[in-house]
């Protein structure tokens, strides 16, 4: 009962003790409380439950009931890190029992060889007890001793065998009540479905299984490590360190199993390495090894050591010493079959390398390279890794670029089966290595176009196919209006002076977990070549006038290829760390020019920005011609404002994640009908003036005066435009009261060519075609928009629901909002709308996003750079759905200075202008003081429309 219902075990229990029972009984009663503390509790309350269960269950004289708890003693025993103590209570026990008694014994024994890694010994045990299990029809205990089994086979790499057993257990455990075994089951499915590389599934499944837990009350440390373990695999190591570390704090103020410390250590110290924390790495898997030694868990010791070497490599340790104790770690790992044998090879190999041990580098990488023709793909991944250094090794460019582009093959295949965005970008950090291999050898030996072949293989992948659709998942959907009703609510909270109440921001976070998650689950199509990067074709798309510069980084300095004119050369500029640090700099005095009288730093800002020109561009900047210019920069450059930099400021300029992305920008069609969609949020200082005359003159309406179109507020000096105080919000800091703005416009219906009222499917809020029924041509009501009609959303009818249902295959949307960006979630950036916030997320349910989109609000072109070479943010989600370009801002911008620049931008469109062509001319419009220059600055052209 105590794995079916806990809280219900424990108290009976407790009130069996309290009615004076039998010797036979109370044994029964302690050895439950002991099992509850055990798994569930105090560590060593537990251990006093379970002697004093021992004890009388010898006075009953009962050698099977002493049997039983010697096997549940030495468990306990076990987890305590007392593990010579713990093995001779199951010889105890093994000999006190016999028939079904001893089969339970022999099965706990061996789920205590698991624990302590010592997978022969509990194959064995398990194959005696399994047979006399079924014989007397122990549904329970056979289904345990299967799911056992099967674990033990994951640990060995026999996915297959392992299948089969959970499935059998699965199959048994159906017609049990035993709700915490029944959990159990769904976390090892879990476990399978990672072990065989089906990251989202493994998500799904242990999600799904810390739900069931929940229901129960009980902690779930176990799932823990393994949800870390998949984390770690899809690269969200430093949320798998920040879930360990809370675990270890929660383990520890419960008194609980050292061998579980030991283990979320262990865990810790990997994901710390993943997250490029060396040190932290070291100071967890030091503790580990100590632990594990303790234990006498020489398999999980051995791993442990593995990282410790690792930590140490990052923080500057090799030497020969290291490269002996890496082989004799993966010498160990081998005799057990463990499957990461090969990565200590790896680092075995890669140490001599780095020491020029030539010889010695050869023998170990050669180890590590068998794995690259089979498993699951990171350990094929590895394979290839170590090939790639071999050839490098061996002098071999040929070799190292064939190693390195089978090695991305199978990674490709790997990312391809995940759904969500976020996901694929962050894969892509295993790939890291082979691309700077890659990249360093087509330098060498292939001159610059092939060294833009091998940066464009592996830069912004993500956006080379839409991401999957998230699922019309009812639970998902009422999760994200709820998340988008309690941010509102919180933020009204802020406005109004207050903070929002602790219970309220838990349930925001939780529901923000719950979404995320839920998206983690999806899978994606199925492995594919997809699209492959064409020079030849990027130099005809690029003709004699246009000029695309991709910046690569090798080794920390900025390589810039320009491409042209039919060819690709190469300029080495500055090194990427002082152009980051100065873009910085740049990025500070554009936040300090949004605010009036800060006009003596404008020359601080060109200043830097020729820095930035020099550090970037070096000798290229001289060759690029008079015509077009699109900049392809590096992940961690993406905030650099690049019409800031002197040889670009009076250009057609262009941003694009990858040369890739622009090609497929540029054969992107605008959608039939031309319908535009105008959005302005509320708040806003200038009341996103410039939505009102942009309606107006898309709409042919003469627009009344005042504030909301641009005029000055009452008391402003004639010939000046009203711009917030130093003190007062720009786009993207604070928001007014919610509602701000008025109605929306209603404008006349569009005729199509027969006649009649043109109309258009109706969608739902996740911006799904619905049943097409026509409707009336009505922008601020419940209607469908017309062909070529303009939709203007305000006020109330500027709801997130509504403005996505708009926005679905639009050819122009510009939305006046404040914008935030999260660094610590991405893909919760968002547009501040009525009701809420519209997020990442909310773009990706679209079937299409609108041709053009233009952002004039703060942070929207901001990106978190992740994975190889990736970006996470609003632009990037909204180029694989059919979104061609993108005008947004990286800096703070202030409010009245965003409307002269939104207007003339407009205006350029009108006449049939590009965006990156419209910007440039709207720049030059603009009037020539410090806010208004910097605002002109701060905004980028994104793609090819």
């Amino acid at each position: 009962m105590v794995f079916a219902a806990p809280g219900e075990a424990l108290a009976r229990a407790e009130e069996l003790l309290g009615a004076d029972p039998s010797p036979l009984h109370a044994s029964v009663a302690h050895q439950v409380i002991g099992i509850w503390q055990r798994d569930f509790g105090d560590t060593r309350r537990a251990l006093a439950h379970l002697r004093r269960a021992r004890d009388l269950a010898a006075r009953a004289e009962s050698a099977e009931r002493e049997a039983d708890v010697l096997a549940t003693l030495g468990v306990a025993l076990v987890h305590a890190g007392r593990t010579r103590a713990g093995l001779a209570a199951f010889e105890r026990g093994v000999a006190r029992g016999s028939g079904h008694t001893r089969a339970r014994v022999l099965y706990r024994r061996a789920y205590v060889w698991w624990v302590l890694g010592r997978h022969g010994e509990a194959l064995e045990d398990v194959r005696r007890a399994i047979p006399v299990l079924r014989q007397v029809d122990d549904v329970i205990w056979t289904a345990r001793a299967l799911t056992l089994r099967a674990t033990v086979h994951l640990a060995q790499g026999s996915v297959e065998r392992a299948d089969a057993d959970f499935t059998a257990a699965e199959a048994l455990w159906d017609t049990t009540g035993q709700e915490h075994d029944k959990a159990d089951a769904v976390e090892s499915r879990g476990l399978a479905a990672f072990r065989a590389g089906d990251v989202p599934a493994a998500l799904r499944l242990l999600d799904e299984a810390a739900e069931r837990y929940a229901k129960l009350g009980t902690p779930t440390f176990m799932l823990t490590i393994r949800r870390c373990e998949v984390l770690m695999a899809a690269g969200l190591a430093t949320e798998a360190l920040a879930e360990a570390d809370g675990a270890i704090t929660v383990l520890d103020g419960m008194g609980g199993q050292s061998t579980r410390k030991a283990e979320l250590l262990l865990v810790a110290a990997r994901a710390a390495r993943l997250a490029d924390e060396p040190r932290t790495a070291l100071a967890r898997a030091a503790v580990a090894v100590r632990l594990f030694a303790g234990q006498r868990r020489t398999w999980y010791e051995t791993h442990a050591r593995l990282v410790l070497i690792e930590a140490r490599v990052a923080t500057g340790r090799g030497s020969g010493r290291l490269v002996a104790d890496a082989a004799a770690v993966a010498e160990r790992l081998a005799a057990f079959g463990a499957p990461a044998a090969p990565e200590a090879s790896l680092l075995a190999g890669r140490i001599a390398l780095d020491l020029g041990w030539t010889a010695d580098a050869e023998r170990h990488l050669a180890v590590a390279a068998r794995s690259r023709h089979g498993g699951p793909p990171l350990a094929r991944m590895t394979g290839w890794a170590a090939q790639a250094l071999r050839a490098r090794a061996a002098g071999s460019p040929r070799g190292v670029l064939e190693a390195c582009r089978r090695g991305l093959d199978v990674l490709d295949d790997h990312r391809m089966t995940l759904g969500a965005s976020e996901l694929r970008a962050r894969a892509t950090a295993q790939g890291a290595e082979l691309a700077a291999l890659a990249q360093r050898a087509s330098l060498v030996s292939g001159g610059p176009r092939r060294l833009l072949g091998w940066s464009e293989r592996w830069r912004a992948t993500v956006l080379s196919a839409p991401p999957t659709r998230p699922p019309a998942d009812p639970v998902l959907l009422t999760a994200m209006t709820a998340f988008r009703e309690l941010a509102a609510r919180a933020e009204k909270t802020r406005s109004d002076g207050g903070r929002p109440a602790p219970a309220l921001e838990r349930e925001q976070r939780r529901l923000e977990r719950e979404i995320r998650s839920r998206t983690l689950h999806m899978r994606g199509a199925a492995p594919g070549d997809g699209d492959r990067f064409d020079a030849a074709l990027l130099l005809r798309r690029l003709g004699d006038e246009v000029r695309l510069v991709e910046l690569a980084v090798l080794d920390g300095r900025v390589h810039v290829l320009l491409c042209g004119q039919g060819r690709v050369r190469r300029f080495e500029a500055g090194l990427l760390a002082e152009a980051e640090a100065e873009a910085e700099h740049v990025q500070a005095g554009l936040r300090r020019l949004a605010h009036p009288g800060a006009e003596a730093r404008l020359p601080l800002v060109e200043a830097a920005g020729a820095r930035l020109q020099h550090l970037l561009l070096g000798p290229a900047a001289a060759h690029l011609g008079s015509g077009p210019v699109v900049v392809v920069p590096p992940g961690r450059l993406h905030r650099v404002p690049w019409a800031l930099l002197p040889a670009l400021r009076e250009r057609v300029l262009s941003v694009s994640p990858s040369a890739s992305s622009w090609l497929r920008a540029g054969d992107t069609a605008p959608p039939p009908g031309g319908r535009q969609v105008l959005v302005r949020g509320p708040g806003l200082a200038s009341g996103g003036a410039e939505v009102s005359e942009l309606s107006a003159r898309y709409t042919g309406r003469r627009t009344p005066g005042g504030a909301g179109t641009g005029t000055p507020p009452p008391g402003t000096p004639a010939g000046t435009r009203h711009v917030p105080p130093h003190d007062e919000p720009d786009r993207g800091e604070r928001e007014g009261p919610a509602g701000a703005g008025g109605g929306a416009t209603r404008v006349p219906p569009a005729v199509d060519a027969g006649g009649g009222q043109s109309t258009r499917p109706e969608r739902d809020g996740a911006g799904r075609t619905g049943g097409g029924r026509p409707g009336p041509v009505d922008v601020a009501g419940g209607g469908a928009a017309a062909r070529g009609a303009t939709v203007v959303l305000e006020g109330d009818d500027a709801r997130v629901p509504r403005v996505l249902r708009e926005l679905d295959g639009a050819a122009l949307a510009h939305i006046a909002a404040h914008g935030t960006f999260r660094a610590d979630s991405p893909l919760f950036s968002s547009l501040r709308m009525a009701d809420g916030p519209l997020i990442v997320h909310d773009f990706e349910r679209l079937d299409r996003s609108p041709y053009r989109i233009i952002l004039p609000c703060c942070d929207t072109a901001r990106f978190a750079s992740v994975g190889a070479d990736e970006l996470l943010g609003l632009v990037t989600a909204l180029l694989p759905l059919g979104t061609a370009g993108v005008v947004a801002c990286t800096a703070p911008v202030n409010d009245a200075a965003v409307v002269p620049l939104m207007l003339a931008l407009h205006k350029g469109l009108e006449a049939g202008l590009s965006l990156a062509e419209g910007l440039r001319d709207a720049r030059a419009a603009l009037p020539g003081d410090a806010v208004h220059q910097a605002t002109g600055w701060a905004f980028s052209a994104f793609g090819a429309a």
